[in-house]
């Protein structure tokens, strides 16, 4: 079982602990999609929900299987996230569809507490979901203060959520704190053998050679204007500058073993 922590222990400001609220229930709201395998959570809620990730995240992403159509995931989408608006106590909540394609349905929730406005996004990939190997199912038990029971929901195993990372991370247009946070909770995982599946010869060798200098590209002030806000302000504080590069180089070394043991499989 997976225990989330409650935002509001950590000193998060009230609007922070109400998007994760709103997301929390929101997906509780979804449990029985993601328990048929048609909705499989990723990115930074799965690595909340199923690693125990300290970040908080200011979106929330899905694979959708090939059994759900666009316009079912758009209504149960929609309906699960005024649900988790309303159990968070948000005023004018409103959900816009920002994008709704075949392959891509993004949709937008916002509202207001007292304190400020709240928001957040939820995004759906239409191409294809990974197959079921790749996927796990989780056990979720929720903050008390949020007044549910726990549920299940289906998210990709954490060497696949490594993996996706890596690909992720060293992406040409893409540069993001959040993917060295999240590959530095996953060192312990091993997804070369994923790697060694999916990704060319020549893609790993690139990896193996270039991370370092690829993560590099991701600086302190960065992490400090895109990803501390996210992390809970006691382990907020520890992440000094040194500490970042640290981790970065530590993460960068790690994915290069986990390209260079896919390469020589």
């Amino acid at each position: 079982m997976s225990n989330l922590y409650d935002p509001k222990d950590k000193g998060f400001s009230a609007q922070m602990s109400a998007v994760d609220r709103c997301q929390v229930v929101m997906l509780r709201d979804l449990a029985v999609l993601a328990a048929e395998g048609r909705l499989i959570l990723k990115g930074g809620m799965a690595m909340r929900a199923s690693v125990g990730g300290m970040r908080l995240t200011k979106d929330v992403d899905f694979d959708r299987g090939a059994s759900l159509s666009t316009d079912a995931a758009k209504s149960s989408l929609k309906k699960a996230m005024l649900t988790g608006a309303q159990s968070a106590g948000l005023r004018s909540a409103l959900v816009d569809v920002l994008k709704a394609t075949d392959t891509t349905l993004r949709l937008r929730l916002s509202g207001e507490i007292p304190e400020g406005i709240v928001k957040f996004v939820v995004e759906l990939s239409g191409r294809s979901a990974l197959p079921a190997a790749y996927q796990q199912q989780i056990r979720i038990s929720c903050p008390p203060r949020y007044g549910i029971a726990p549920f299940n929901i289906n998210v990709y195993t954490h060497d696949m959520l490594a993996a996706s990372k890596v690909l992720a991370v060293m992406s040409p247009n893409r540069n993001v704190p959040r993917d060295i946070y999240d590959l530095h909770d996953l060192l312990a995982m091993n997804p070369a053998d994923i790697l060694a599946a999916r990704v060319d010869i020549a893609e790993l060798k690139e990896i193996a050679e270039t991370a370092v200098d690829k993560l590099s590209l991701i600086n302190y002030d960065q992490a400090v204007s895109e990803l501390l806000p996210y992390i809970a302000p006691a382990e907020r504080a520890s992440i000094t500058s040194d500490a970042w590069d640290h981790m970065t180089l530590t993460v960068a070394e790690q994915m290069q073993r986990w390209a260079q043991a896919a390469v020589e499989q």
